[in-house]
């Protein structure tokens, strides 16, 4: 609010773009000043956005552009943006007749916040789609630091050893910084998975904090053309009943979801347009 208001001094007329549903602003390592003894609501807004969804108008942006099969953005359309959001789907991803969204089951291991089974796997997977198709762009997400160190590394590791180069264009980021990506391919290593002891824990980091739902969002909406989920579990091991916010609630609707795509079972979620009875449609007056 205090970078942002004064910004908005200098103009005659001010747009407020943004995302309710993804990244806030953190002030995790900034001081602020605050008065004690003042009670305003406005204070307690987290962002400028925030703030002027209270007193300005407000448009929805409803065209979505960047996933070009409906399956990529649907989950999200369906659980944060209630049916809002349109896409024209690429003819030519529609024409290939294969899921985009590709579950891949291992029997990994939670080991020192991070599973090694997993991080081979992907790093055996980023080395063929290179090999098969340079100019796919790849983006690898993880849950947590622990695991996208661990894949940094064994990357490294593998290209030194076949005398390759990985792509500028790769990354290997975390939930909590690739906010604003995009890529052709994203792989996902949900990490978490039962211990050494066959215990499967529903502690997943940021995502149980309130809030933890917008980082799961911003990560499974970063692809244009497939998503491969990488996991050691299935959907229905997850037992989130009685976890106290939506974030990890979520996850296993959308492994679920993933799931379900990577077998075909895909359908896509049909929200109503407001102001218009089903009479309305041209299609009804045949």
């Amino acid at each position: 609010l205090e970078r942002g208001i004064p910004a908005m001094y200098r103009g005659k007329q001010v747009v407020v773009a943004g995302d309710s549903q993804q990244l806030r602003p953190s002030d995790l390592y900034q001081v602020r000043w605050q008065e004690e003894d003042k009670e305003d609501p406005d204070l307690e807004a987290e962002s400028l956005l925030e703030l002027c969804d209270r007193y300005l108008m407000k448009t929805d942006l409803r065209s979505h552009y960047r996933s070009k099969s409906m399956p990529l953005i649907d989950f999200s359309n369906q659980h944060f943006y209630q049916g809002r959001l349109k896409l024209l789907p690429d003819r030519n991803a529609i024409n290939l007749h294969e899921p985009p969204i590709q579950y891949l089951k291992m029997e990994g291991c939670w080991e020192n916040n991070a599973n090694k089974i997993e991080a081979d796997e992907i790093v055996r997977m980023v080395m063929d789609l290179i090999r098969k198709d340079p100019k796919k762009e790849i983006g690898i997400v993880t849950f947590n630091a622990q695991q996208q160190m661990l894949i940094l590394d064994l990357l490294e590791e593998k290209a030194s050893a076949e005398q390759a180069s990985l792509p500028e264009t790769l990354f290997v980021k975390n939930i909590e910084n690739v906010q604003g990506d995009e890529k052709d391919i994203i792989i996902f290593s949900i990490g978490y998975a039962p211990d050494t002891k066959g215990k499967l824990s529903v502690q997943f980091g940021s995502l149980n904090q309130a809030g933890g739902e917008n980082r799961l969002n911003v990560a499974i909406t970063r692809a244009r053309e497939k998503i491969i989920v990488v996991t050691s579990i299935w959907p229905d091991e997850l037992h989130t009943e009685d976890t106290k916010n939506e974030g990890p609630k979520l996850l296993k609707k959308y492994l679920q979801y993933a799931r379900g795509v990577s077998q075909g079972k895909f359908t896509p979620y049909k929200g109503s347009i407001p102001g218009h009875s089903a009479n309305w449609y041209l299609k009804a007056k045949v």
